[in-house]
């Protein structure tokens, strides 16, 4: 079963403003399938728009610079699940418009300059996120703790 995402669970895990988000969505083909506030966004998508956020707001690269390589960055998040993703590092190539997923210890190689970036701590905050927002209510129907039964009673269906 695949989880979706809407537009405002997106942007609660990523923690960027409306505003933001709809400014990338207008710079970036991939954000442009998602339809008001149906679930339609990938746990790869979100990897994706960690990436777009590191790159546009620690690193200052503007997301208008990002459009080029928008959809093999969201085509390589998705291919991967999360556990495979927190062992790799993304090596990016903005001038060349180029993307590899590597191997989280292997060595990158290039008279280019690149960027890398390690996507295990990206995973790692989507994952606190989405946990934090879940609803601690989901269980409620536990009201008293389990309690232990003993064989007799188990022989006849829990009866007492």
């Amino acid at each position: 079963m695949t989880v979706l995402y809407t537009p405002g669970q997106l942007r609660s895990a990523i923690s960027i403003a409306p505003e933001t988000y709809r400014h990338w969505k207008k710079a970036l083909a991939p954000l442009r399938r998602g339809r008001g506030h149906s679930p339609c966004f990938s746990s790869g998508d979100l990897v994706a728009v960690s990436v777009i956020r590191a790159l546009a707001t620690d690193m200052a690269i503007r997301v208008g610079a990002l459009a080029p390589i928008a959809e093999t960055l969201f085509e390589l998040c998705n291919l991967s699940p999360w556990p495979a993703l927190e062992r790799a590092k993304l090596v990016i190539d903005v001038a060349g418009a180029q993307l590899q997923l590597r191997p989280e210890l292997a060595e990158v190689v290039s008279d280019q300059p690149l960027i890398t970036i390690p996507l295990a701590p990206m995973v790692a905050r989507l994952r606190e996120q989405l946990l934090a927002a879940s609803d601690s209510r989901e269980q409620a129907s536990l009201l008293f703790p389990p309690m232990p039964i003993n064989a007799a009673a188990s022989a006849r269906g829990g009866r007492l």
